[in-house]
């Protein structure tokens, strides 16, 4: 397997007073025959820091696929949490209703999947660090086809990614 990742960190910007990372990964595969291409950038990420005792918290990402083949986010993993899943949250019949979104998320090409405070997010359990606001944590992604990456997430209680519902 030829296996080639490139990870690039784009200097931080001014943006409405707020620091704007972004990452990009992009990744190519020969397996049997099949290659494969992906290139996804994430930006306005950050987890929110967990309150007094508070174990769990929550981050957020945009991810977009700027690449010409659907991917699908799978997983996610923090060094400061026991555990982290993926959860969507929606309004039904006037009730916020949070679920884990077991099969990820599928990212079609020219495609956005925005992970903010009110809707999609990255639930944070056992949280035992509690890192706080201007800390910076790794965060692990992995995808389906771009395999995993790893960004160094700021923790902030103004996450950059514009609140969902």
């Amino acid at each position: 397997m030829k296996r080639i990742v490139l990870l690039t960190l784009l200097a931080l910007a001014a943006c409405d007073g707020k620091s704007t990372s972004t990452t990009t990964v992009s990744h190519s595969s020969d397996i049997n025959g099949v290659v494969t291409k992906s290139s996804l950038q994430m930006t306005d990420y950050a987890m929110r820091a967990a309150l007094g005792n508070n174990t769990t918290t929550a981050a957020y990402v945009t991810i977009t696929n700027k690449g010409t083949e659907a991917d699908r986010l799978v997983s996610a993993a923090c060094s400061c949490a026991a555990s982290a899943g993926l959860h969507t949250m929606e309004m039904k019949d006037g009730v916020m209703e949070m679920g884990e979104a077991k099969d990820g998320f599928a990212i079609a090409p020219g495609q956005s999947i925005v992970f903010a405070p009110g809707g999609n997010h990255i639930m944070l359990q056992g949280v035992s660090a509690h890192p706080k606001e201007g800390d910076n944590v790794k965060m692990t992604l992995t995808f389906e086809k771009a395999g995993a990456m790893v960004i160094d997430m700021p923790v902030s209680n103004a996450p950059l990614a514009k609140a969902g519902l």
